[in-house]
């Protein structure tokens, strides 16, 4: 028997409104590409943020552009004060890697390199924000190109950040629930973290590079609340550190981010011992 006539049509709708989006992605970046031609002798991030970001946040970063009043919500103004406080370089990647939900900022993973990602964060940076991308994060940080960053003490061997922003809250306005989280950490991550976030779990004998070990100095410097919640979303390839973000919400994995800062990265060493009762 065929199908009823109006879901077929919503079927077909559906693919109609799919195949439009596509096309208007595209006709924007193109229109991104050819509007106002690049500076020669552009450096690489200034190239990557003409061909993909300015069509909205403006060739000056102010958020002034071509496409501004056609958007739902404004773009960021990178110039302003309120930027220049709440933007870390570990913010600014995982904005442009995994967009901002309720908001015209798409999530550019799929069409730039992790390589050409962390260029891009660092012009937007150093051009727009006015802040030295060299004192927002380490080599070793989560989320950032050329870390074997998602765990694994072996990280720890990057030099550590002059300064990574530890009052940095959760991306896309998400609030951690320290007792919810304690409660996944137990049941989800400490058979190999272990239940006092100093990487000695049950398991990790067994795994090969070792989990990580959050109560350690270098570790305790370097993970802020962004940085945890890109390594629990992301995971860590060639380890048995999964990408969480395939089974547990943005809400669980903020809600764990914020036990394992808490407990493990902020907390004095005193705390740390009773860690395991959340």
């Amino acid at each position: 028997m065929n199908p009823p006539l109006a879901p077929r049509r919503v079927a077909t709708w559906r693919r109609l409104l799919a195949a439009a989006a596509a096309m208007l992605f595209l006709q924007c970046l193109q229109f991104a590409q050819a509007a106002t031609p690049a500076p020669a002798g552009s450096s690489r991030g200034a190239l990557l943020y003409h061909n993909y970001c300015s069509v909205c946040h403006g060739d000056k970063g102010d958020g002034r552009s071509r496409a501004t009043g056609s958007l739902s919500t404004p773009p960021r103004d990178f110039t302003t004060e309120t930027s220049r406080q709440e933007l870390t370089r570990e913010r600014i990647v995982l904005a442009i890697t995994h967009g901002r939900p309720g908001t015209a900022m798409v999530a550019w993973k799929t069409q730039l390199s992790e390589s050409d990602i962390t260029v891009l964060a660092d012009h937007v940076l150093s051009t727009y924000v006015k802040r030295d991308p060299g004192t927002q994060a380490s080599p070793g940080t989560p989320g950032i190109s050329g870390t074997r960053a998602h765990g694994g003490r072996e990280a720890d061997t990057g030099s550590t950040p002059v300064q990574v922003d530890m009052t940095a809250g959760l991306p896309n306005g998400l609030k951690g629930d320290f007792k919810r989280g304690g409660a996944f950490y137990l049941a989800n991550c400490a058979a190999c973290h272990g239940a006092r976030g100093d990487g000695a779990g049950p398991r990790a004998y067994f795994i090969n590079p070792k989990p990580r070990n959050f109560v350690e100095p270098a570790s305790r410097a370097r993970f802020n609340r962004l940085a945890l919640y890109a390594a629990v979303s992301e995971g860590r390839n060639g380890s048995e550190m999964p990408a969480w973000k395939q089974v547990a919400t943005p809400q669980q994995i903020a809600d764990v981010s914020e036990y394992v800062f808490r407990s493990f990265i902020a907390a004095a060493p005193a705390a740390q011992a009773t860690a395991a009762r959340p």
